[in-house]
Order: structure tokens, then C-alpha cells, then sequence
């Protein structure tokens, strides 16, 4: 029984990050109104990377937890 509920959690798990990569490609921010061109934009690209890197890290370790 452990061993099915382990593969199902493995089969969610992959199917959720293979959908989560493919739909937020096509996820993009709304562009200034009426076509502004002198807007500023906001650098999110380092603290959401941090974000998911430490979120990725704190899986692996529930993953490894779990497995001992």
C-alpha cells in the first residue's frame, strides 16, 4: 500500500510542476495604459528566483525527511 501511495504522490507531484512550467509561460503582465511609454519598471526577477530556489530546497528536504 505504501509503495502505490508513494507513486501516486510522485505521478501528482510530477504532473503539477510539468503543468505549472507550461502555463506560466504564457502568464505576462498588463502593459501601461493607453500605450505610456515613460513608466518604471519594477525588477521582480531576483526575489521571486530566490523565492522559488528556497522553495525547492525546503521540498527536498520534506522529501528526504519523509523517506527516512
Amino acid at each position: 500500500m505504501k509503495n502505490s501511495k508513494s507513486k501516486l504522490t510522485k505521478v501528482i507531484a510530477s504532473v503539477a510542476v510539468v503543468c505549472a512550467l507550461m502555463f506560466t509561460a504564457d502568464i505576462f503582465a498588463q502593459g501601461p495604459p493607453n500605450g505610456a511609454t515613460d513608466t518604471v519598471d519594477v525588477p521582480i526577477d531576483g526575489g521571486l528566483v530566490a523565492l522559488l530556489v528556497g522553495a525547492a530546497a525546503f521540498g527536498v528536504k520534506k522529501l528526504r525527511d519523509n523517506l527516512k
